[in-house]
């Protein structure tokens, strides 16, 4: 199973991957928009740093355990999970369109290991337009939240 999203971001690119990768801003603010993101330990963040990742997700609280994999400043963060049940991969690509502007490509690929999960994801299959939509509103969001933020700092 593939979700692909490109977004054009109206920051330069170094500005939009310094907010995609400030993993302490996410680590506090998560409780308050309802999802964990913890870490392991607290040493410094580097290839190989694991969260522990909580969200709820079709009725349910779902847990799972998150690894950086590649870290490319300012270009590429990607993050790998494994367990008995699924493999999941998450890159985010940032690509500069002109000083001012960059685009974010998004692909998330995730595999089924177990009965379990392949039934998780034949009901994920079953929703993706809806989840789609929800991924393209959310990256929206997000796009214009760090463009305001920018016009913020630049101020």
């Amino acid at each position: 199973m593939q979700f692909k999203h490109k977004q054009i971001i109206d920051t330069p690119v170094d500005y939009a991957f310094t907010r995609a990768s400030d993993f302490a801003r996410f680590e506090k603010q998560s409780s308050d928009k309802g999802f964990g993101f913890k870490r392991h330990g607290h040493a410094k963040i580097e290839i190989g740093t694991q969260w522990n990742i909580t969200l709820p997700f079709r009725g349910r609280r779902r847990k799972f355990m998150a690894e950086l994999c590649e870290f490319i400043p300012p270009r590429v963060i990607s993050y790998k999970s494994t367990s008995m049940k699924y493999q999941a991969a998450l890159s985010l690509t940032f690509t500069p369109i002109s000083a001012q502007k960059c685009r974010m490509d998004m692909l998330m690929v995730a595999q089924a290991r177990s009965l379990g999960a392949r039934m998780l994801f034949g009901s994920i299959r079953l929703a993706r337009r809806r989840i789609n939509k929800r991924l393209r509103r959310e990256m929206q969001e997000m796009a214009d939240r760090l463009a305001n933020d920018y016009q913020k700092d630049s101020d």
